[in-house]
């Protein structure tokens, strides 16, 4: 004979890791969309070439969410959760640049809004961005 407790407990239990999983491909499906999708349809509608250097890179920095947490007086930029990039071509180099794009937390700046930045804030773009991309976008940062 079946314990129906038990067979009640199991069948919660593949409810649970069933909605779990399909949770966890949603929030994976959102951020997707958010950083490649919705920002890719949004970078077309500005009839800027992709080989457009610095001015491909201000579109990037407003679709791909750069401009929600750091501030950057030329881009009209307001963000207060990262740290002000306004001037960041005197502080810093290119290659700076580039590696606080791709790996966040291999060169976490010190001066966010509220003290010292914390790790895993800011996304990896090394999967969001292709080369063409990452080079446009330092070189918008840069001038």
């Amino acid at each position: 004979m079946i314990n129906v407790n038990a067979k009640s407990t199991r069948k919660r239990v593949v409810i649970i890791v069933t909605s779990a999983v399909l949770l966890f491909a949603l929030i994976g499906f959102y951020f997707l969309a958010r950083y490649t999708l919705v920002a890719g349809a949004l970078e077309s509608l500005q009839n800027v070439e992709p080989s457009g250097g610095s001015a491909y890179g201000k579109v990037l920095f407003q679709t791909r969410g750069c401009a929600g947490c750091h501030a950057l007086e030329k881009a009209g930029a307001n963000g207060d959760a990262g740290p002000n990039l306004t001037g960041l071509g005197q502080r810093a180099t290119a290659a700076y640049i580039r590696t606080a794009i791709l790996t966040p937390n291999e060169t976490i700046a010190e001066g966010c809004p509220e003290g010292p930045c914390e790790a895993n804030v800011m996304p990896q773009y090394a999967r969001i961005l292709n080369e063409e991309q990452l080079a446009a976008l330092v070189s918008y940062l840069q001038e």
